[in-house]
């Protein structure tokens, strides 16, 4: 009965090596990764509301300069 498998100890079983992480997908041709990659639409999204405000700001300055500067052609 030495020779049951039902008595014997069972060998423990050889640990596994770790699964390998996942391969990160390249960079694109702009070598932007992957996360930050904007597509079309939210690029031309983004392109036009940084310069709306841009050109808002510097009309906002120009006519600020206009309406207070120091010395006031009208009578106060």
């Amino acid at each position: 009965m030495a020779d049951s498998s039902e008595n014997a100890a069972s060998a423990p079983a050889p640990a596994s090596a770790p699964a390998p992480p996942p391969p990160s997908s390249p960079p694109t041709k702009s070598r932007i990764p992957p996360r930050y990659d904007l597509d079309a639409k939210w690029d031309a999204c983004l392109d036009l509301s940084v310069r709306r405000v841009a050109y808002s700001s510097l009309a906002g300055a120009f006519v600020g300069l206009l309406l207070f500067r120091k010395d006031p052609s009208y009578p106060a």
